[in-house]
């Protein structure tokens, strides 16, 4: 006979109850040769989760026993196998179609309704202590914390983690780029960009070993706290329940706090900028492939408003066209903001709006009808789980082409309930054509005098992205567009063409 043993721990288990795999597998490989096995495979996944079906060890048993290579499984108890009871029934189901049967040292397996039924009990059992351990696990480590101890793994640039003992202890290499990076950014006319260029310049390695520094890597070192000695634990938790753990501090609290000091003022100013641009966010050069911000450029000892696909080297690698392609950034939105009025005065676009709109009262029927059918179909598949978990029902193959025929049943219906909720919500705000034609020519009358904030949203409503390719013709002065493709597309009509300016 051949037999095949498979033991799993995870990290939680190893740290509550002290399971071991050895212990497991000796135990198994003992009742195996009780049984005659003439040949013992050994599956085993260490530190994974039992509540996952994926697992390494797992899938080498499953495609072992669906190949005939297993006659016999032999487990400790059917929480090795899984501690979620859908997960324990699916897999002894396949195991007993391919052939191979079953034995729990922990427990007796029968293959009777009664002894199905203490199996799912046991299976839920498993699933509600797998919950109680990570909730015991989860107030342990907030009771660590609470002590000032560190109860996760402690990954930070500068710093180093001792798990062993629970230590944390500076890097002083790593450190010393840290208090370079403060010194840098609160005593020279530098910025983030400037900070990560330098440190890309210096070829300074980062904690995995790379020699380029991203700005967003360098903006995280000077919003953290713990370089002035406090980390924080919870982050996602409610404010008043972070906990903040002392550690060593690589800076001063002066020289965090002017750091953070000239980051807000940073962020005031580029809040001004950044909310001058029109079509940020939508703009993207069909030529490198990098989206076009707004940036404030000298021209001729002049600073106007620009587009440009450029990009720093402490931003990204792919710098974008060269020689750098600028837009006037005043000619390509109006440009853009003509097309947009064109848009409101467009009868055939108004018509095709105004003709997908449908019956609305169609709609909420059929609307009505799907929830209803959704709602008895949540019925059935708590009916059918529940006789499973009772043992009432085997989960044979006509079982489980049921539940199957039910789930995509029901994606199909949730499809179709989005797009009438989506319909429902355009529908909503459609009005006769003749009154969108008078509203639109109303609206004309006054509408580059819209504020700044409401154009931008009528553009945004209307746009999903713009292609700009090539660039100025040379001689322009940057006065025209001439030369210049814009591709626009709209959100209501994706295969919208392509609009040369000239």
């Amino acid at each position: 006979m051949r037999a095949a043993v498979y033991i799993r721990v995870s990290t939680e288990e190893q740290a509550v109850h002290g399971y071991s795999l050895s212990e497991q597998k000796e135990a198994c490989c003992k009742r195996a040769e009780e049984l005659g096995a003439g040949e013992v495979l050994i599956f085993a996944d260490e530190g994974v989760s039992g509540a996952v079906l994926d697992r390494p060890g797992l899938n080498a048993l499953r495609d072992a026993v669906d190949s005939g290579q297993v006659e016999c499984i032999i487990l400790r108890d059917p929480d090795r196998l899984s501690r979620k009871l859908a997960h324990q029934l699916l897999l002894s189901e396949e195991f007993e179609k391919a052939g191979a049967r079953l034995e729990f040292l922990d427990f007796e397996w029968k293959t009777t309704p009664e002894g199905r039924l203490f199996y799912s009990i046991k299976g839920a059992i498993a699933e509600y202590e797998r919950e109680k351990i990570r909730e015991r696990v989860t107030r342990g480590k907030l009771q660590k914390a609470r002590q000032g101890g560190i109860p996760v793994n402690f990954d930070v640039y500068g710093y180093r983690y001792d798990p062993a003992i629970g230590e944390v202890s500076l890097d002083d290499d790593e450190a010393d780029v840290v208090r370079r990076i403060f010194r840098w950014f609160t005593q020279e006319e530098i910025g983030i960009a400037g900070v990560a260029n330098r440190l890309n310049e210096l070829k300074v390695p980062t904690r995995r070993g790379k020699d380029f520094w991203h700005r967003q890597v360098v903006k995280q070192i000077l919003n953290n706290p713990v370089f002035k000695g406090e980390w924080k634990y919870g982050k996602k938790r409610p404010h008043e329940e972070v906990i903040t753990i002392p550690v060593p501090a690589i800076v001063d609290r002066e020289t965090w706090q002017k750091a953070q000091d000239k980051l807000h003022l940073i962020r005031r100013k580029w809040s001004k900028k950044s909310s001058s641009y029109l079509l940020s966010g939508l703009l993207i050069c069909a030529d490198c492939g990098n989206t076009m911000g707004g940036a404030y450029l000298s021209w001729w000892g002049k600073g106007r408003r620009s587009y440009t696909c450029r990009r720093s080297k402490a931003v990204s690698q792919k710098q974008g066209c060269r020689p750098a392609k600028t837009v006037a950034a005043d000619l390509l939105e109006r440009s853009v903001w003509e097309r947009v009025k064109g848009f409101f005065c467009d009868p055939l676009a108004v018509a095709r709006e105004a003709a997908a709109a449908g019956s609305i009262d169609e709609l909420k029927e059929e609307y009505d009808l799907l929830t209803k059918r959704l709602s008895k179909i949540e019925k059935g598949r708590i009916s059918v789980t529940s006789a499973l978990a009772a043992g009432l029902l085997v989960l044979d193959e006509k079982t489980r082409t049921r539940l199957q025929t039910i789930k995509s049943r029901e994606e199909r219906l949730k499809k179709r309930k989005l797009e009438l909720e989506q319909r429902l919500e355009s529908t909503g705000k459609t009005i006769a054509e003749k009154e969108l034609h008078r509203l639109a020519r109303q609206l004309l009358e006054g509408i580059d005098q819209l504020s700044f904030n409401d154009k931008s949203f009528l553009i945004r409503a209307l746009i999903s992205q713009i292609m700009v390719k090539g660039r100025p013709e040379p001689g322009s002065s940057g006065k025209n567009l001439s030369g210049m493709l814009l591709t626009i597309v709209l959100k209501a009509d994706p295969g919208y063409a392509g609009v040369f300016i000239r």
